[in-house]
């Protein structure tokens, strides 16, 4: 369970490890107001740490709607049926006979869009007011906390200043 949460920062690690150690030699021959070397070495770490980011993003573009998704939302069961006969076959079962019934293709939704009285109907029950309130004061907690411990000399310096 613990490798899943340290795997990506040890293996940034080694990135980072083996970026610099590459450019050791010339980090160490840059003059101090010229270290065009350490730019090269943000922009390799920068450009790698992009890397499984695309990755992600490729397999996310790729990787077909499911089925229930298409005949639901989209309306479009023929191609429903060529997602379920696509998957069954590639786990060797043979597609059986479907039927496709050509209203429910063609048929759409007139879903009504939300509205701000909407968002007042549910949020002025205590159940669902007190979910993002709680989550709002978390998320301000944790700023107010991260400015204290980051800026906190800083601030109270500005404010013996004035």
């Amino acid at each position: 369970m613990l490798y899943e949460y340290y795997l990506p920062f040890s293996a940034s690690t080694i990135v980072a490890l083996v970026t610099v150690s590459a450019f050791k030699t010339s980090i160490l021959q840059d003059s101090p107001t010229s270290l065009e070397h350490i730019d090269y070495c943000w922009r390799i770490l920068i450009g790698a740490g992009c890397v499984p980011g695309v990755i992600a993003l490729y397999f996310r573009l790729t990787i077909p709607e499911t089925p229930r998704f298409t005949m639901d939302i989209e309306r479009n069961v023929k191609q429903a049926c060529r997602n379920i006969e696509a998957v069954l076959s590639a786990n060797g079962v043979t597609p059986g006979v479907w039927r496709v019934d050509r209203e429910a293709s063609t048929e759409r939704t007139n879903a009504p869009r939300p509205s701000i009285r909407d968002f007042k109907k549910y949020f002025g029950q205590w159940k669902n007011a007190r979910v993002i309130i709680g989550t709002a004061y978390s998320w301000f907690a944790l700023d107010v906390r991260t400015k204290v411990t980051f800026y906190g000399g800083n601030v109270t310096l500005m404010l013996s200043l004035i």
